[in-house]
């Protein structure tokens, strides 16, 4: 039956699209009896044509799916990974809040190609990255050029120059489409964590997970969102709570009163693009002795520039997860962090920014992801080709500095990094190409920012510094002179 269908589909827009090429001289389009036969080009005429004819992404989206065979809300299909001698390699979608070392060389080859992204490349998917690729869809004739970076995106991709060649391996991966609705529709996401254990002590252990999709034509940005605590458990059992999406730590911490908690930022807690979704987990540091207790979360509110989909009912329910007891491995940072105060800094090469000895305590540790801030008053492109070494040996992708919250990450959770006990040194090198004048000061805000994990209990621990609770680990600041 879905067969026939999506032959019915397919037939009609390729009468459409033929019909008005004939009647316009402009689209030339073979006849299409079956969406085998469909060549990418065909493909990308026919998302054109319902592109000028004003369709949203939602429709352009299903159209899309129905045509390459992969309805848009599927949870499996192909995947096209694209390689080269020069070009970068995908193996997922990219959008808006992606990060990790793809997104860097994508956005690093954009820049090569001459396509502005005016931050540089950052390692997050933003607006800038999104303009970017759609300038260079659009040079490509790769329709709709809405900065969705897709499969036929991902196929057609090779800024880097040097020859490609095309893998497709069958894989199962998640719908990143919105679907149909009237505004931003807010769910419990699929894989929300259900009766899984917690260790007290543990640092941001996971709650829960919720799944915003933006069915509109319209990007919707996310400002307010409000929660309360359930379950058997005491306001203090969750010392710090936050939101993330993936490795990356969207918020600040909240702390809870009266069951209730909430994070509000008016620029943006964070951007659900148009036709696409947005999932965020709620994480909190565990407090001691809380063992048997049972914890969870709702959500009660979402405020945006959009409107909510007339299916969303709140509170939206996360499942209860259990608090054990078990004694986790321990990492202390020093209370040192250098460089010292430098008020004549000499631009150059592989400058240490940020540095400082943690010690890890009764079992090894695995470094899963490492997050500094600068505090200072350079630009974002003043330092670049960050890299992260552990022990002397550089670990995760070279990185920049975000423009948008001027923070340098490494997410290593695809390959994390095993720390033995004992004093361990971690430090920022970086090259200081701008700035003079302007300082720089980076520091390590949170201990979630430093995310290590038990060997053995496969939880997150919670650091501490000078063997007392955590605080910010700042260097001191460092003033740009002049120089080449």
């Amino acid at each position: 039956m879905q067969k026939v269908t999506t032959k019915f589909a397919i037939a009609k827009v390729a009468a459409v699209a033929t019909g008005l090429a004939m009647a316009t001289s402009m689209l030339s389009l073979a006849p299409i009896a079956h969406a085998a036969t469909l060549t990418d080009a065909q493909v990308s005429s026919i998302l054109s044509l319902l592109t000028s004819f004003g369709a949203n992404a939602a429709t352009i989206a299903n159209v899309q799916g129905a045509l390459t065979g992969v309805p848009s809300t599927s949870t499996s299909g192909s995947t096209t990974t694209t390689t080269g001698t020069s070009a970068c390699s995908f193996s997922r979608n990219l959008t808006i809040g992606s990060t990790g070392a793809d997104v860097t060389c994508l956005q690093n080859a954009l820049i090569g190609g001459g396509f502005s992204i005016a931050a540089g490349a950052t390692g997050y998917f933003g607006t800038q990255t999104r303009t970017a690729v759609a300038s260079w869809q659009s040079s490509k004739n790769i329709a709709p050029a809405v900065g969705y970076f897709g499969s036929i995106s991902r196929a057609a991709f090779n800024l880097g120059g040097g020859s490609s060649s095309t893998t497709t391996t069958t894989t199962t991966t998640t719908g990143t489409t919105a679907g149909t609705g009237n505004g931003l529709k807010v769910s419990l996401a699929t894989d929300s964590p259900n009766n899984v254990a917690l260790v007290q002590g543990q640092a941001v252990g996971s709650l829960a997970k919720f799944t915003f999709a933006n069915p509109t034509a319209t990007d919707v940005k996310v400002t307010n969102l409000g929660f309360k605590r359930i379950g058997v458990s005491n306001d203090s059992t969750l010392s710090n709570v936050y939101i993330y999406n993936g490795t990356k730590r969207l918020t600040d911490s909240a702390g809870v009163s009266n069951t209730a908690f909430n994070f509000n930022d008016p620029t943006g807690l964070f951007t659900v693009a148009a036709g696409q979704t947005y999932t965020v987990s709620v994480l909190a540091d565990i407090a001691g002795s809380t063992s048997g207790q049972q914890v969870g979360v709702q959500l009660t509110a979402v405020t945006s520039n959009g409107t909510l989909d007339s299916s969303v009912a709140f509170p939206v329910n996360g499942y209860t997860q259990t608090v054990s007891a078990a004694t986790l491995a321990t990492a202390d940072f020093a209370s040192a962090t250098t460089p010292a105060v430098n008020t004549s800094l000499t631009p150059q090469n592989d400058q240490t920014i940020w540095q400082n000895t943690v010690t890890i305590g009764t079992r090894a540790v695995t470094l899963s992801s490492f997050e500094i801030r600068n505090l200072g008053s350079i630009k974002s492109t003043d330092i670049n080709n960050i890299r992260l070494y552990v022990d002397g040996v550089q670990t995760g992708g070279v990185a920049t500095i975000n423009s948008v919250d001027n923070t340098v990450s490494w997410d290593l959770s695809a390959k994390p990094l095993r720390l033995e006990t004992g004093s361990r040194i971690v430090k920022a090198v970086g090259d200081v190409i701008g700035g003079s004048s302007l300082t720089f000061q980076f520091s390590l805000r949170r201990a979630s920012d430093a995310q290590m994990i038990d060997t053995d209990l496969n939880q997150p621990i919670l650091a501490t510094a000078d063997s007392a609770t955590f605080s910010a680990r700042s260097s001191g600041i460092q003033t740009i002179s002049t120089g080449t």
